[in-house]
């Protein structure tokens, strides 16, 4: 080998290391843009999700305040039942009162029963009440034949 082959050999071997560095080196250039332009992507997409993490907690912070407000309107409906319950026993009293007063005063008051037990027939369960169901004041039994010691509506005056 003289000297101009061994210079061509150093000379190629110089352009193929300088290609392979350029290339390595446009190569990384591309790989940081890429990854810079994913990088980017990520940070819009972290702060869409930001905005609906902070809308999430927003809704849960108002749904939150409906169900204390729930609550509130709950115990304002209950204690509103109990001074109805209480009102109501007031009047079932009065009711009881004034029926072993008319009892007192009926000469045939022993032939009936005594006006606890009417009531005892006429007005249904307490917790039914409390239920929110009617209370009724039916004094016959399921097949329609009227119960002993009560009359019907319309059988009052006989």
């Amino acid at each position: 080998m003289d000297t101009g082959q061994l210079v061509l050999i150093i000379v190629i071997a110089v352009v193929v290391i300088a290609a392979v560095v350029i290339a390595v080196v446009v190569g990384r250039r591309k790989k940081a843009e890429v990854n810079r332009h994913r990088a980017e992507e990520l940070r819009e997409k972290a702060a869409e999700e930001a905005i609906g993490a902070h809308q999430a907690k927003a809704e849960s912070a108002q749904a939150e305040a409906n169900a204390l407000q729930a609550e509130v309107e709950a115990n304002r409906l209950r204690k509103e039942a109990e001074r109805h319950s209480e009102k109501a026993d007031e009047a079932r009293g009065r009711v009881e009162e004034h029926l072993r007063h008319a009892d007192k005063l009926d000469p045939n008051a022993g032939d009936r029963s005594n006006g606890s037990d009417r009531l005892d027939e006429t007005s249904t369960d307490r917790s039914n009440a409390a239920e929110g169901e009617r209370l009724t004041r039916d004094r016959s039994d399921r097949n329609g034949s009227v119960r002993e010691g009560s009359t019907r509506d319309g059988d009052r005056n006989l």
